[in-house]
């Protein structure tokens, strides 16, 4: 019975405010959610983006090249991020870039900044 009152309710709001209802379904069509997308090794390989990720790296004196591991490249909105961790100390520095590879902000896990670009 509770099933069949809520069935009636929304169809009989639907008949009542019909355009409040067609707003809605297509204002939510132009939401989107912008979710960072994960880089294959050969798309990273294809852009060149080991080699500019390095040179961005290499830049920030915090980071010593031997004793870091970085994480996969994610394409963002903005640009890309990635994360170095430290072997040693398990220390983690997020570091991202804008699409024409210039640093846009390197922090480590407690965010602050490393390095101001």
């Amino acid at each position: 019975m509770k099933k069949h009152i809520l069935l009636f309710f929304f169809l009989f709001t639907g008949v009542l405010y019909p355009n409040d209802l067609l707003i809605t379904l297509e204002t939510s069509s132009f939401v989107s959610i912008q979710t960072d997308r994960k880089l294959s090794d050969e798309e990273v390989q294809q852009r060149g983006l080991d080699l500019l990720a390095n040179e961005v790296i290499e830049k920030i004196d915090e980071i010593d090249l031997r004793k870091m591991a970085r994480s996969a490249i994610f394409e963002t909105s903005y640009g890309f991020r990635w994360k170095m961790i430290n072997l040693h100390t398990g220390s983690i520095i997020i570091v991202k870039v804008n699409k024409d590879f210039k640093l846009i902000s390197a922090r480590n896990s407690k965010k602050t900044k490393i390095m101001n670009p």
